[in-house]
């Protein structure tokens, strides 16, 4: 089966903080036969054979006019080789709207959650444009595949009547399980407290946010901030001669495991967060998470029992959340113990062959 995926994740291009993203889609290619990613991004990305039977485009386009760079890129590839299933993220839906009525290809839609919530949407026209947008177009899909029950339930109150399929994004988080003892209470015993942060530098990811409120707090830690982005010589700025942040670069996913089982506190401040692997990563290795109230945040946190929750843009309650947290071995233990609980039966591989068989299924059904 040939395969055509449109998505937002310049993560498949392997600069930076991209996490296990590669080596998923390695196996979604083995499976399937063959895939064709592209990728909404500039031209300074390049196209990218990573094995032969997965190769990722990118768009070389602005953000205004990635839907036509995808469209066109599509007719391409489509003319030089057909396909028989079209992939795409819910926030690709107006192009992939276009690219089945072009070719009349089977189409499936990952709706990871974000583009529900009000805090993304907020008071910005812009948005809800794109919103409605969203909305009018994966009417024409064939089926979806969700991160959860409740995007199911919205879809189905929107009255589609298409099939749905439950799987969260299959995340490979068993090299980052912290394997006997204590979690976080029991880190870093002979060492300072560790805060941390995994991810792009970039503005909505609001790291600006941590190190202010890093900055602020009168207590013995370190904070590190791995990953690269738009954001980081501000970041850097900002950041000033305070010893006690320090800015570990990008760093390759087979170097993110010891990373994280050494840290205590893991922060993802995100302004918007659609599902936020890096947590289940953080929960697996045991680490204590304060995590902003983002649609992947509330998906997989629930506060006071495997973290703690704030509000998005809330430096208060993130001030508050830290000092807590370093000053309490106790509640950072229970904390950690409990997200790693919660995610220790995770099964990555299953979790990706379930899905190539829903692609085939409804490949398919709509021949």
């Amino acid at each position: 089966m040939r395969v055509l995926m449109i998505s937002l994740d310049r993560g498949l291009f392997g600069r930076g903080y991209s996490g296990d993203v590669i080596e998923r889609h390695k196996k979604y290619a083995n499976l399937a036969g063959s895939l064709d990613i592209i990728v909404f991004a500039s031209d300074k990305f390049q196209d990218l054979i990573i094995q032969e039977n997965l190769r990722v485009f990118s768009t070389k386009s602005k953000k205004p006019s990635h839907f036509k760079g995808a469209f066109s890129l599509a007719k391409k590839l489509f003319n030089e080789n057909p396909y028989d299933l079209l992939v795409t993220q819910e926030f690709a839906s107006p192009v992939g709207k276009k690219i089945k009525q072009e070719f009349g290809l089977p189409w499936l839609v990952n709706v990871h959650g974000m583009f529900f919530s009000m805090s993304w949407l907020k008071i910005s026209l812009p948005k809800w444009y794109l919103f409605y947008r969203i909305k009018s177009a994966i009417k024409l899909a064939d089926g979806f595949r969700v991160n959860n029950e409740q995007i199911k339930n919205q879809l189905l109150m929107w009255g589609l009547r298409k099939p749905v399929f439950v799987q969260p994004t299959p995340i490979d988080i068993e090299k980052f399980s912290a394997q006997g003892g204590s979690a976080s209470g029991g880190k870093n015993q002979n060492s300072k407290l560790t805060i941390l942060y995994v991810g792009r530098l970039s503005k909505e990811k609001n790291v600006a946010m941590l190190i202010a409120v890093t900055k602020g707090l009168k207590l013995d830690f370190e904070l590190q901030i791995v990953g690269s982005g738009l954001e980081e010589e501000k970041l850097k700025i900002l950041a000033g001669n305070d010893q006690r942040i320090k800015f570990l670069g990008p760093k390759k996913f087979e170097a993110l495991p010891e990373i994280f089982k050494a840290a205590d506190i893991f922060v993802l401040p995100s302004n918007t967060e659609s599902f936020g692997q890096v947590l289940l990563q953080a929960s697996a290795a045991g680490c204590t998470i304060v995590s902003t109230k983002t649609t992947g945040g509330t998906n997989l946190i629930k506060s006071g029992e495997n973290g703690i929750l704030i509000g998005i843009g809330d430096r208060d309650s993130l001030t508050r959340a830290l000092e807590l947290l370093l000053s309490d071995e106790g509640l950072r233990a229970r904390l950690g113990n409990t997200a790693r609980e919660r995610v220790k039966n995770l099964d990555s591989n299953s979790g990706i062959e379930k899905t190539v068989t829903f692609w085939q299924e409804i490949a398919k059904k709509i021949q």
